[in-house]
């Protein structure tokens, strides 16, 4: 049985209406975004060069532009939809953002010439089966400059299969709830971000049990993604923090 709707990454509406309502409807978004970034000053990067992976409307993009006056980044997304938004949102920042149109599993470090020192990735690499979520996370570490970090912000599953459940269930609950807090000139917004988010209950619980092909919501354990990241060679791997569904987890190239 197909799950996937795959035209759902490029349409102009979709994207706009994730923009206005992503850091409402998702469960800790921001805060999750944020982590990332205190971690960011903390290690005290000398230049930071960001690659942000599945990028979409350039949120995170944004706030390290802000955040870091000297850092560039290269944006990458295989949506012109998506593109157009985020072009939109960072053109006061253009001559510090390379744009880089591209699947996960295309040749897309060829068009970079600088290594990032900062890989990030939100709501993006769940997409891929697993040997492809291997592959992408060999190719960041290898395209990682020395004492660089990578960060991965997504849907993954947790210890135990009924708080997994739990945790999709509380996206709903989470998401439905915001409808009595958003302002008015939101609710077009909201009204057909629900719509859309009506697929991912589809597929993820009323069809849970129907095997996952890539493209779907392929949520895989923490605590596999955080091998996987040990057995390639990231270093001080870590579930840095967790929201429900929504972990952050990562680790650092070593010198």
């Amino acid at each position: 049985m197909e799950q996937i709707d795959k035209n759902r990454f490029h349409l102009q509406k979709m994207a706009v209406n994730y923009d206005k309502m992503c850091q409402i409807t998702v469960p800790g978004y921001d805060f999750l975004q944020n982590a990332a970034i205190d971690i960011l000053k903390f290690e005290n990067i000398e230049e930071i060069v960001l690659l942000d992976l599945g990028a979409g409307s350039g949120i995170l993009i944004e706030k390290v532009l802000k955040e870091f006056p000297d850092s560039s980044c290269y944006y990458l997304d295989s949506s012109d939809e998506f593109m157009s938004v985020a072009k939109e949102r960072l053109q006061k920042y253009e001559d510090r953002v390379n744009y880089i149109k591209s699947d996960f599993c295309k040749n897309w470090e060829s068009k970079m010439t600088k290594k990032p020192t900062v890989i990030t990735s939100m709501s993006a690499i769940h997409h891929l089966q697993t040997e492809n979520k291997k592959k992408l996370y060999q190719k960041c570490y290898d395209m990682l400059e020395e004492g660089g970090w990578f960060f991965n912000i997504d849907e993954m599953k947790t210890v135990t299969e009924d708080a997994y459940l739990k945790n999709l269930y509380y996206w709903i609950y989470h998401a439905q709830k915001q409808k009595y807090t958003i302002s008015d000139d939101l609710s077009p917004s909201y009204e057909a971000w629900m719509e859309k988010f009506s697929g991912w209950k589809k597929r993820n619980l009323d069809n849970v049990h129907i095997p996952k092909q890539e493209g779907d919501d392929i949520h895989e354990p923490f605590l596999a993604q955080l091998d996987c990241l040990k057995e390639i060679g990231f270093t001080e791997t870590d579930i840095f923090s967790k929201h429900m569904l929504w972990c952050l987890i990562g680790g650092k190239k070593s010198f």
